[in-house]
């Protein structure tokens, strides 16, 4: 008999994860349940459904080389996914392989910090200490930010004839001065810090 391992993260159709839910394996093309093992060596039998990971929605089996039809909760099914014997890493589904899969994912528009923020969300337009927002391009005010009356002192200023790039070095000397000139007036511009 030849094994190989399948590995996924099982997701939804809309993307999201599947966590703790049931994964049905099926030898492809028909509605009998496939034989799962937990080891590469196929001694110690695997539920089949197989259970996702509470917080990440991957999955692992060991099966017998060939095809499989895998059934996630909510109905969708992906069809023809192919064990290689051997693999122990999982393998991989062709795109086209997969069918009822969205053509988009939308993203989650919802409250939380990691949430996507749409509409009228206040952490669109508030201002309060400690609250995103979006600062108007204008001003210069501690609530807005400033395209064109910024600066930092030091780095708009100062001169170039010293880091001429364009220069030629008769020696090593004259090159490592050169060069350490250009440190220091990087570290007075706030660009590079250290000794």
């Amino acid at each position: 008999m030849a094994l190989g391992r399948y590995t996924e993260v099982a997701r939804a159709a809309n993307g999201d994860l599947i966590r703790a839910g049931e994964v049905t394996v099926y030898a492809a093309g028909t509605t009998d349940l496939a034989e799962l093992w937990q080891d590469d060596e196929g001694t110690v039998p695997a539920r089949n459904p197989a259970v996702t990971d509470l917080a990440s929605g991957a999955w692992s089996a060991v099966a017998e080389a060939g095809l499989y039809d895998l059934l996630y909760p909510g109905g969708r099914t992906v069809h023809n996914v192919p064990v290689v014997a051997g693999a122990s890493g999982g393998s991989a589904v062709a795109w086209g392989d997969i069918t009822d899969k969205p053509t988009t994912f939308a993203p989650t528009i919802n409250a939380t910090a990691s949430g996507a923020v749409a509409g009228n969300d206040p952490r669109l337009t508030a201002a309060a200490a400690g609250t995103a927002s979006v600062r108007a391009l204008a001003g210069g005010t501690a609530t807005t930010a400033s395209a064109s009356d910024h600066t930092h002192t030091g780095l708009l200023s100062g001169t170039t004839a010293a880091l001429n790039d364009e220069a030629e070095f008769a020696d090593l000397a004259a090159a490592t001065t050169a060069y350490n000139v250009l440190l220091a007036a990087l570290r007075l511009r706030g660009i590079i810090s250290g000794a």
